[in-house]
């Protein structure tokens, strides 16, 4: 074979190798222009779910808002049996679904009730809540944890000293002796509410009735609260009728009350790939339609 027959043949292979590398570096580059295309078009997609999402969770927030404004308007006593206090299942709503539940918050122990109007310490409430340990068998040491943490966080002006109230029932992870399986044990019997709150009877857990009612007992207290499960309290004398006689002068009546101000509104909304759940504290205490005092995002 000649020099020049050669060097075609070399020249030809040299130009074949650089077309397929061309090609591939082309092929390359599509897929990934390709890539990025599908992955935004994901992003756009997200966005837009998570758009429908938080749209519709503040639609069923004022639907919420509204229910409970009705239910006030009838100045009934607020009871487990009322329509509000059924969870509502998963329902399915166009590109999505909805989800939600009214929790009401009068039952439970409010620890901000350990705070007086004027910021001083109310011995009467520190001791229902020592009581409240003992019956959920934690420590009673954790009262005297809180006592010393909301001393600590006072708020001192010359020689005065004014307790602050807790924001939220999460702060307790800053005190003493409240660990994780401490905080999920008092979850379903305590709050921390803006104001001090009364007890709601008809909302109101055996253990906590029994912290301010010691000489009740839990059983005593589980044994009067039974008739709920059929017919609600109509007033704190309908309740204190069923308890017995030498405990009826024991009963802080100033403590009790059969209707709620306070509720958390918890939401869920799934659409498309994005499933959010939010959560709402409510009062209705000061206004006709309940007051959004926060609404944050659940995890």
């Amino acid at each position: 074979m000649s020099a020049a027959k050669t060097s075609l043949l070399r020249q030809s292979g040299v130009a074949i190798i650089a077309v397929l590398m061309v090609a591939a570096l082309v092929a390359s580059i599509a897929g990934l222009l390709m890539l990025r295309q599908q992955r935004a078009l994901q992003q756009l997609e997200i966005r837009k779910d998570t758009a429908e999402a938080r749209a519709a969770t503040w639609s069923v927030l004022q639907l919420v808002r509204l229910t409970l404004r009705d239910d006030a308007r009838q100045g009934e006593p607020d009871h487990l049996l009322k329509p509000w206090a059924i969870p509502i299942p998963e329902i399915k709503v166009e590109n999505g679904a909805l989800s939600g539940r009214l929790v009401e918050l009068n039952g439970r122990f409010n620890v901000n009730n350990l705070i007086t109007s004027d910021g001083q310490l109310d011995m009467a409430a520190l001791a229902a809540y020592r009581q409240l340990m003992i019956n959920l068998s934690l420590s009673p040491n954790l009262a005297d944890g809180l006592q010393k943490y909301l001393t600590e966080h006072a708020l001192k002006t010359g020689d005065k000293v004014k307790l602050q109230p807790l924001l939220d029932l999460t702060e307790l992870a800053n005190v003493a002796g409240y660990d994780a399986a401490t905080l999920r044990n008092l979850e379903a019997n305590v709050v921390a509410l803006p104001v001090s709150t009364p007890l709601n009877v008809n909302f109101v857990s055996a253990e906590v009735l029994a912290a301010w009612m010691p000489k009740l007992g839990v059983s005593g207290a589980e044994q009067a609260l039974s008739r709920r499960r059929s017919k609600y309290f109509a007033s704190v004398d309908d309740f204190v009728a069923l308890l017995p006689t030498e405990r009826q002068a024991e009963v802080p009546r100033q403590l009790l009350a059969v209707k709620s101000s306070y509720f958390w509104a918890d939401m869920g909304a799934r659409f498309g790939s994005v499933f959010m759940q939010h959560r709402a504290l409510l009062d209705r205490s000061k206004a006709e339609l309940p007051t959004v005092l926060w609404l944050r995002r659940s995890y």
